[in-house]
């Protein structure tokens, strides 16, 4: 990844949607989804693609006017997997036109690097349950292809007529989980894998391959998203992990960031 100086002095205030232009340091950020109403507490997350994927230095805040006088507050940040953020308030946000300020500490001091409109987001509640870290990615899988079904049969067997070393259930589940992989040949691009899952996971071309590249980090060379392994197994994305992806306009504007990002020499 391209380390590159900051560029001072360089306030872009671009709004497309919720799609914000950016400074060199940060390729692409927008508001992937709302998770609060009006008068409720701030709760967003929010897509982010950083050259060096450090954030540290970013600051995020919800700023509306109260009774005529501009409020602002600072949003606390956890971070989801590489490209996605959870923003979290302390207090009400009751103006309808609040706005969420992304900021950065640089050398020169603090340059304001995107402003968006919060309620033009699209509002989701199925966003809101949290990926604790990138170990736990791999839990809960949601797609066991058919390939895989008479290999399971076989292993349920096997540990039948082993029932007195039978581990305890919660190993068990584990060890199901971890079993279930994508079906695939050495000739599948990622978009061909991606295209055929899609519709089983209930997301876009776009969101299946974010969710099988943050799923498998590991399978694609130098961990680029346009490197995927051959000979490599894929594990299924977890039902939190593809809930992330639930809206093709971002996860195609993620992806595309992403894949430019990573073809650059």
């Amino acid at each position: 990844m391209r380390k590159g100086l900051i560029e001072v002095g360089i306030i872009v205030f671009g709004l497309l949607g919720n799609i914000a232009a950016v400074t060199a340091q940060v390729d692409h950020v927008s508001i992937n989804s709302r998770q609060f109403e009006l008068n409720k507490v701030a709760r967003l997350r929010v897509n982010m693609v950083a050259q060096n994927d450090d954030v540290s230095r970013l600051s995020f805040y919800i700023r509306q006017l109260d009774d005529g006088n501009v409020q602002q507050q600072k949003l606390t940040v956890q971070g989801i997997n590489h490209f996605l953020f959870q923003l979290s308030g302390t207090d009400v946000v009751s103006d309808p036109n609040a706005q969420l300020m992304i900021t950065q500490d640089t050398a020169a001091g603090v340059a304001t690097l995107a402003i968006m409109a919060v309620f033009d987001a699209p509002y989701s509640v199925n966003s809101a349950t949290l990926v604790s870290n990138l170990d736990n990615q791999q839990t809960s899988p949601v797609a066991t292809p058919p390939v895989m079904r008479a290999s399971k049969t076989r292993q349920v067997d096997h540990r039948l007529a082993q029932e007195p070393s039978l581990p305890a259930p919660s190993s068990v589940k584990s060890a199901q989980q971890v079993r279930c992989l994508i079906e695939r040949d050495n000739s599948d691009t990622l978009w061909r894998i991606a295209n055929r899952y899609k519709e089983q996971w209930h997301t876009s071309v776009y969101g299946a391959m974010l969710a099988i590249f943050e799923t498998n980090l590991l399978a694609f060379s130098k961990q680029k998203i346009h490197l995927l392994v051959k000979d490599v197994p894929l594990n299924c994305p977890s039902t939190a992990i593809l809930a992330e992806y639930n809206n093709k306009a971002f996860d195609k504007k993620v992806f595309e960031m992403i894949e430019a990002k990573h073809g650059e020499k």
